[in-house]
């Protein structure tokens, strides 16, 4: 590449994942919160937006036919999922005042007379002060919405342990500083982008992007009935007539199970909060997999928030067609029988129902009757704590497996459970036990394959590709295939995504679509998948139409990214990709600008959102802003040689061949193995007259 040359667009920032942060686990009684929907609408954080509509839908409208619907749903953590803060309620959280210290930054929370407060007490710096005005949650931990302006409401790190009657830091420990997408105050922990679709009803984000504010709207605070039922309105005016069964359209197992997925997975949202009951959940949103790094571990178990359900959809009792209302009560959401005596598992597996391996629990578990080891839970539903206070329970239904702890660091339920033993007595029992039965099996398979896959080995092409032959379970096979395509272009792996564009199940193909786009000659199979069937797979093929820096040439799919791009503009990705599109229709350079500098500010203490939003900013011909970012980068990672680099090209672009020559020496002596800079400084040295160094360098470059 010679000096001249623009800085390159490389691939785009990886997909920020939307997740919600409230403490989701059964609750006390409901508070009836129909009575706050009378509270002026133009408070900072309303019950409702459309108290008219709410009347017309919310449980108030739905009890005199169904009340014990109502009434169970009431004890549900649903009906808690959000609320305005109360004195009634919230008091015995701020009296006495409490503080609590995070990332060296005194936090004290304050109840002043009818309000609750937010101080923040930075040493050097005025107190700041800020209004507490709702509330994520009930059990076991409540977390508190602070108002910023921009109406924007922030969930602070801050959080609420209701059974220890103490205040936590949920990020303990992370050292989140201002600034940081996941500081308290940044996008990553924002109400009204990551938070609201799942904690009320009928939620409208409303993001306006031109005066960077919140319109966000919402039926109810709370998830209820217009949530998950369609056609309620019909019905309930249908039933006022003595039509008990006009309007409401029952939805079948799997628009059941799709709309309680929208909030119980961890997921890219496609649209505008357009998601309705009854819909598919592959057109709305993109699920996260294994493919991932960082969130599950290699066999599958949960390690970061995931939220259930790609868990679940990775298990074989899903594959086999359970589905959530199979175990929960969809009002209460509590187990339908008991699962400490086994009766809920055994439902299925004590006659073979859904064809379920049929189970003796004492010869299975080999551990007495009413003993913990001998509940099904406990060893295939192992919990993991969250926020510090928060256990959850894992869906993927894994048989412990002690001897993937010893090889791969993989937690097991047999140590979570004894852990006064070490990892070889766990081995040495499961191994007498069920050992056979777990080298056969294909989890530890996956586990191994995965392993080797997180860590580039070359020796993971081959195992994924055996365990891809016989996959009965889509997000497995997605997760393979994605997986694969970190190895491209080589040529196994390139005949296994072109072989997976046209599976039957959309996560495979949309993740065969992903990685297809980074092969050079695969122009024509990514034009032909910005017409599948399923949106998530249009979506990824315009993605990686983007990513070779082409228009999306399909109309309808180029509207769906274009409403997915507005509708994600309070994200740096959705923002780095506008500015690029605005750079390629020659749009002006204030968009580029705006868009570039927007997304930096979301992630402000991120050294890449720089070096990203500089190769833009060239690209628009910015070439002082560029310098500008690739200086604030550089001051914030000053080992990363890749902002000398960067800075060496744009002085050769200004044809300024000496400071450019100083940028890629300082390159070359931070990292002696960066070829291309080599390259360049070779090239300059020559344009320079300097023969003898141009030869040194390009040997440099070729890595003699």
């Amino acid at each position: 590449m010679p000096p001249s040359a623009r800085l390159v667009l490389p691939l785009f920032l990886p997909i920020l994942s939307l997740s919600f942060f409230g403490g989701c686990s059964d609750t006390p009684n409901a508070e009836n919160g129909e009575a706050a929907s009378n509270r002026n609408e133009k408070q900072a954080f309303p019950y409702s937006h459309n108290p008219q509509k709410l009347a017309r839908t919310g449980p108030d409208a739905c009890v005199n036919c169904h009340e014990q619907a109502v009434q169970d749903w009431k004890e549900s953590h649903h009906a808690k999922a959000n609320r305005p803060v109360s004195v009634l309620r919230d008091a015995a959280a701020f009296n006495p005042t409490r503080q609590i210290t995070e990332s060296g930054v005194i936090y004290e929370m304050v109840q002043v007379g009818d309000a609750f407060k937010l101080r923040v007490k930075n040493e050097g710096a005025p107190t700041e002060e800020y209004d507490l005005v709702g509330v994520i949650g009930e059990t076991p931990i409540r977390q508190y919405l602070a108002h910023l302006p921009g109406n924007r409401f922030q969930t602070i790190s801050a959080s609420y342990d209701v059974i220890n009657d103490q205040w936590v830091d949920v990020f303990a420990g992370e050292d989140r500083m201002p600034g940081e997408w996941g500081h308290w105050e940044g996008q990553g922990m924002n109400w009204n982008a990551n938070c609201a679709y799942c904690h009320v009803t009928e939620y409208e984000k409303a993001f306006d992007y031109e005066a960077n504010t919140y319109q966000s709207t919402w039926i109810q605070q709370g998830l209820a009935c217009a949530e998950c039922h369609t056609g309620l309105e019909a019905h309930i005016t249908a039933a006022q007539a003595g039509d008990f069964t006009s309007g409401l359209t029952r939805l079948d197992r799997t628009q059941t199970q799709d709309n309680c997925v929208t909030c119980h997975s961890r997921r890219d949202q496609l649209t505008a909060d357009a998601f309705l009951p009854g819909d598919a959940y592959h057109d709305h949103f993109s699920l996260s997999l294994p493919d991932q790094p960082g969130l599950y571990y290699a066999d599958g178990q949960i390690l970061d928030e995931v939220f259930v359900h790609a868990s679940f959809e990775m298990s074989r009792m899903s594959h086999a067609g359970v589905t959530c209302m199979d175990c929960h009560n969809p009002h209460t959401l509590k187990p339908i029988l008991p699962v400490q005596n086994n009766m809920l598992c055994m439902r299925c597996h004590d006659g073979g129902v859904m064809d379920a391996p049929i189970i003796e629990p004492v010869e299975h578990s080999f551990h007495p009757a009413g003993s913990t080891g001998n509940q099904c839970i406990e060893c295939h539903m192992s919990e993991t704590v969250y926020m510090q206070v928060d256990w959850r329970a894992d869906h993927g239904f894994h048989s412990p497996d002690p001897l993937m702890t010893k090889e791969l660091g993989i937690p097991n339920a047999c140590n979570k459970c004894h852990q006064d033993e070490t990892v070889d007595w766990a081995v040495e029992h499961a191994e007498a036990w069920y050992g056979e039965r777990l080298e056969q099996g294909r989890q530890r398979a996956r586990a191994r394959a995965i392993s080797q896959a997180y860590a580039n080995a070359p020796a993971a092409i081959p195992a994924l590709l055996e365990l891809s032959r016989e996959e009965l379970i889509p997000a497995w096979q997605a997760t393979y295939t994605g997986l694969l395509a970190n190895y491209l272009p080589q040529a196994k792996a390139e005949t296994h995504l072109r072989a997976m564009l046209n599976h039957p199940n959309e996560l495979v193909r949309e993740r065969a679509t992903v990685g297809i786009a980074r092969i050079e000659d695969a122009e024509p199979a990514i034009v032909d998948q910005l017409q599948d069937e399923s949106r998530s797979v249009r979506i990824a093929a315009s993605r990686g139409m983007e990513m070779r820096n082409q228009e999306v040439v399909d109309p309808v799919a180029a509207r769906e990214w274009a409403e997915y791009l507005d509708f994600n503009s309070d994200r740096p990705q959705s923002l780095f990709i506008k500015a690029n599109h605005a750079n390629r229709n020659e749009n002006s350079k204030r968009d580029v600008l705006q868009h570039v500098q927007r997304a930096i500010e979301l992630d402000r203490v991120n050294p890449e959102m720089y070096h990203q939003g500089a190769i833009l900013l060239s690209g628009a011909g910015l070439n002082k802003e560029a310098r500008k970012q690739l200086f604030a980068g550089w001051e914030l990672a000053p080992k990363d040689p890749r902002f000398p680099y960067s800075l060496g090209l744009l002085a050769a672009e200004a044809k300024d061949l000496p400071t450019a020559v100083g940028y890629l020496e300082e390159t070359v002596a931070m990292q002696p193995d960066f070829y291309r800079a080599w390259y360049n400084l070779s090239l300059a040295y020559s344009q320079l007259d300097r023969p003898a160094d141009a030869q040194r360098a390009m040997q440099k470059a070729q890595g003699q």
